[in-house]
């Protein structure tokens, strides 16, 4: 009777007792069986179980397909990937991202000691000890690499069960793993006393008031500050859920991210009063973008946030409160005046509640923290009141 061979190095080999001698096997999922001669770490049974893994035994059966991929391996899920419809509705960026990451662990070798990649590994051989392994090797020295690279595997295995169907939902061994990035502290949230020197400093009228006006009481990305145009101001009549009518001015314009993918989220966000007092004395006639040098062009992304780190600079603001940090001070404005999660959702173009939650979440504490400090000090004092009462005596 076969049993499981236990050594990690050579995944699936099993052995069994055959006229009292034991011998050894290779099996792969749909493939033939291949006995393989002598034993682990000889000469002849390393040469056949690496004909066998690579589907060179003249009982396995190979199948031309993209890439010269092996059936069942995950570089056939890496190929078989790259023509869903899923993965072409990612843009180019997230594509590129993803291959680097898939082609970083196709040619990790499976044992260090021995040739065999990952990339002709059936994936049935993949188990959550193995996964585990390779990401904890990778968390060890950069824990977003090795977050993206699971998320990377996740997609072939995805292939592997929902695509192709070669092993079983359960059988996934990406169940058990999680990687935690602990959270970002770049791009803070702007302090209202830094908001304020950064206001001192540069008047309304000037290019720097100018981009930190958008910046903040739009909440939008950089790229979207650089691009906006005096076109994408409307007026338009909106009837209120009061059922008031009122003539609104607001920017009408779609956002960049993800435009390739979907055409990027469509934007109504209406002029508050202190953006459009630090838009009022700009020059509109000529057109273009609202936020222009001081040669009269546009800023592009990059040298925007440069301009930001400048600006701030010169303001005595100390270096990371960036341009970006004003689309998060955006959102943790909306969450402190008790906006909902949805409506902060859809004002900011977030494509999913993940990172709104965030902002609620920081609000709520802050909050449940003052009415803490508040029971405190109520407590406290009726405390102090009765000890400064006259002690009465009770009379039964």
């Amino acid at each position: 009777m076969a049993r499981p061979f236990k050594n990690a190095r050579y995944p699936g080999v099993s052995s069994r007792i055959k006229n009292g001698e034991v011998v050894y096997r290779y099996r792969a999922k749909g493939m033939p069986e291949v006995r393989l001669p002598g034993k682990p770490g000889e000469a002849e049974f390393e040469a056949a179980y690496e004909k066998a893994t690579q589907g060179q035994s003249k009982k396995a059966a190979i199948i031309d397909l993209p890439g010269r991929a092996l059936p069942k391996t995950f570089g056939h899920a890496a190929r078989r990937l790259e023509t869903t419809m899923e993965w072409l509705d990612f843009d180019e960026a997230t594509q590129q991202k993803n291959v680097r990451l898939i082609e970083r662990f196709l040619e990790m070798q499976v044992d260090p000691a021995y040739p065999l990649k990952w990339c002709d590994t059936p994936v049935e051989h993949l188990d959550a000890d193995r996964l585990r392994t390779i990401i904890e090797g990778m968390f060890a020295t950069n824990r977003t690499v090795a977050k993206h690279l699971l998320i990377a595997i996740k997609k072939l295995l995805w292939v592997a069960i929902e695509v192709e169907k070669w092993i079983k939902p359960q059988d996934d061994p990406s169940l058990s793993i999680r990687v935690r990035v602990a959270k970002s502290t770049k791009n803070p949230a702007w302090p209202v006393a830094i908001r304020e020197k950064f206001e001192e400093r540069h008047p309304i009228g000037t290019a720097a008031r100018t981009c930190y006006a958008l910046g903040f009481w739009l909440g939008n990305r950089r790229g979207d500050v650089a691009a906006l145009e005096w076109d994408d101001l409307v007026s338009e009549e909106i009837e209120l859920f009061d059922g008031s009518l009122e003539l609104i001015e607001a920017f009408d314009f779609r956002q960049k991210k993800n435009r390739n993918r979907h055409g990027g989220r469509e934007m109504f966000i209406p002029v508050v009063d202190k953006l459009a007092a630090a838009l009022e004395p700009l020059d509109r006639s000529r057109g273009g973008t609202v936020l222009k040098s001081a040669y009269g062009r546009p800023f592009s992304e990059k040298s925007l946030s440069g301009m930001m780190q400048h600006w701030t600079r010169q303001a005595g603001i100390p270096d990371g409160y960036t341009l970006h940090g004003l689309r998060r001070t955006f959102g943790t404005y909306l969450a402190e005046c008790n906006i909902q999660a949805r409506a902060i959702m859809e004002a900011m173009g977030h494509s999913s509640m993940t990172v709104t939650d965030h902002y609620v979440r920081e609000a709520n504490k802050k909050r449940i923290a003052v009415d803490i400090a508040r029971a405190i000090n109520e407590r406290e004092a009726k405390r102090d009141a009765m000890k400064r009462r006259a002690t009465l005596r009770v009379v039964k």
